[in-house]
């Protein structure tokens, strides 16, 4: 195996669950099953009370339907831990309060999370999804992976099967291709074949430069496949052509019947964050299957082979 310039190989021990118990967090509620069974991973359940602090009118009023929501969450939240536990897996849940985003983010850290798990429905297209929206925030400042089950993904049948592939995106930017190693490690746990791919512009599609064009993207491709420091199979390194990124990608991966999209994203301050973010919100939201990412500081004097993630 080639030396690797990645120090470790990740595992998920500590999982998270960030539950608002839609119809999206009950998909992602089976998401989390799967990964802590396969990781044997124990499961933390968040939920973010958002009106615990509301101060009541003078009626009391709002004060007795506070504490009947409460009670309502706190069941749900019970209901999720017995089901959890019945799976064999170590369970517990937490009732949080204050701004969602915030609080997952806190609980993040100081609950040393390997594994962030959502859902979102992203119900008026990608932007409700950039701008603003709890799973933008969290998978932009997670220090940990952040797994996202987006709206296609919690509504598509089981196409996945044991053998089905993971697929890592990637643009070459140094932010990108760091996150191949949490590829390699589900690989490795799974059983999955790797798929590597890069989207390269429809104006490369024909001309007499194609061969040696696919050729240099296909080694490249290799390469960051090689430092991934993880034992696993040859990866399937493929070369699709889109005029946008995001829908080259998800086509990829629903004709492959993949499991997962791995990509890696850049860390970016809310005010800036929906230049960069828009692929990755995209991918997320129109995915037939969850979408994990990791967000890695800016390398600034980095060369962009792409648009970045």
């Amino acid at each position: 195996m080639q030396t690797s310039t990645i120090d470790s190989v990740p595992s998920f021990n500590k999982v998270l669950l960030a539950t608002d118990f839609s119809a999206a967090s009950q998909a992602a509620f089976q998401t989390a099953l799967g990964v802590c069974n396969a990781f044997q991973a124990s499961l933390s359940i968040l939920h973010v009370f958002e009106d615990a602090n509301a101060v009541a009118p003078e009626t009391g009023g709002q004060l007795l339907e506070l504490d009947s929501l409460y009670e309502i969450a706190r069941s749900s939240l019970d209901r999720l831990v017995e089901e959890a536990r019945r799976s064999g897996i170590a369970c517990e849940a937490t009732m949080g309060s204050g701004i969602p985003s915030v609080t997952i983010l806190e609980t993040i850290t100081s609950d040393a999370i390997d594994l962030a798990i959502l859902g979102t429905n992203a119900l008026h297209g990608f932007e409700r999804l950039v701008f603003g929206s709890t799973a933008e925030v969290v998978l932009r400042k997670a220090s940990c992976p952040v797994l996202t089950v987006g709206p296609q993904a919690s509504h598509a049948p089981e196409a996945a099967q044991i053998n089905s592939p993971v697929v890592f995106a990637t643009d070459f930017h140094l932010t990108t291709t760091r996150a191949i190693c949490y590829a390699a490690a589900i690989c490795k746990v799974t059983r999955s074949p790797l798929h590597c791919l890069h989207v390269l512009p429809r104006t490369l599609e024909g001309g007499s430069h194609r061969h040696i064009t696919l050729q240099i993207m296909t080694e490249a491709l290799q390469h960051v496949a090689n430092e991934s420091g993880t034992a696993i199979d040859p990866p399937v390194c493929a070369i699709t052509y889109g005029s946008e990124i995001s829908n080259a990608v998800v086509a990829y991966a629903r004709q492959q019947k993949a499991k997962l999209i791995v990509l890696g994203v850049r860390q970016a301050s809310m005010a800036a964050s929906h230049i960069p973010a828009h692929i990755a919100c995209r991918i997320i939201t129109e995915a037939s299957c969850p979408v994990l990412t990791m967000a890695f500081a800016s390398q600034p004097h980095a060369t962009l082979a792409a648009a970045c993630l």
